[in-house]
């Protein structure tokens, strides 16, 4: 790709990220203020299982990626993170007063402690990825496993 069409690509992702970040602040504003303190939620089950199952699907990729060695493994340890957050934040807010407490304690104790030794475990596969360009003439084809000349520790 031509260094002035990466450049634009750049600056219009940047663009869009800022943008997409003001907008994402506006409305968290306005919806902390404007939405109901209680509310009965529709498919309250199929949204728990299906965040469940996103985290099944996840941390299953994260497994495979990991018993091959396959640099997506950062990819699915960051998502499979991302999602045990997101559930220990949704188990904590939306407890009942007599889960509260089993709430906290699963967060703290399981989901946020898994999440950050899945995100070391995204960091430490990223600066031990070999990078190189896919497709390129004379490049070796391994871009897709991790460099097992060094430790992966």
């Amino acid at each position: 790709m031509k260094e002035r069409t990466v450049r634009v690509i750049r600056w219009s992702l940047l663009r869009l990220l800022t943008l997409g970040a003001l907008a994402e602040t506006i409305w968290t504003i306005y919806v902390g203020y404007e939405l109901p303190r209680h509310y009965v939620a529709n498919h309250w089950d199929i949204a728990w299982v299906g965040l469940d199952v996103a985290q099944v699907i996840m941390l299953s990729a994260s497994a495979w990626a990991a018993w091959r060695r396959n640099t997506l493994l950062v990819i699915f340890a960051t998502a499979s993170a991302t999602l045990l957050l997101v559930d220990a934040w949704f188990d904590v807010t939306t407890a009942r007063r007599g889960d509260l407490g089993q709430g906290m304690l699963l967060a703290g104790l399981v989901e946020a402690p898994s999440a950050f030794i899945l995100l070391w475990v995204a960091y430490r596969g990223l600066r031990h990825a070999v990078l190189l360009p896919i497709g390129e003439p004379g490049v070796a084809s391994r871009s897709k496993t991790f460099d097992t000349r060094e430790p992966f520790d």
